[in-house]
């Protein structure tokens, strides 16, 4: 079966069988920032945002994802607003620790 996702602002389809997880189908697209840890979602290495919403993608499957925005450790770095620098630098005290060598 086809399915179409949103991944980092971007859709893509893919083809997929309506037992493979989600995990599985971000790494075959290229999204190798989503890694495997274990089983039961424990150690959070598989980690991704859907619509926000923080999920396990090794124990969900990649059907479920359909129709859902999807953020993955490469889209968190595609902020354009660069929080410090927007404010115009550092904190003062973030600033005396650089220059006493702290």
């Amino acid at each position: 079966m086809f399915i179409s996702l949103t991944i980092n602002g971007d859709s893509h389809e893919l083809e997929t069988t309506p037992s493979e997880n989600l995990l599985s189908a971000l790494r075959r697209l290229g999204f190798h920032g989503v890694k495997f840890g274990d089983e039961h979602g424990l150690t959070g290495a598989d980690t991704i945002l859907l619509d926000g919403k923080p999920v396990n993608s090794g124990l969900m499957l990649a059907a479920q994802a359909e129709g859902h925005y999807i953020v993955t450790i490469e889209g968190l770095g595609e902020v354009s607003d660069q929080g410090w620098k927007k404010t115009g630098g550092l904190h003062p005290i973030q600033q005396a620790f650089i220059e006493t060598g702290a």
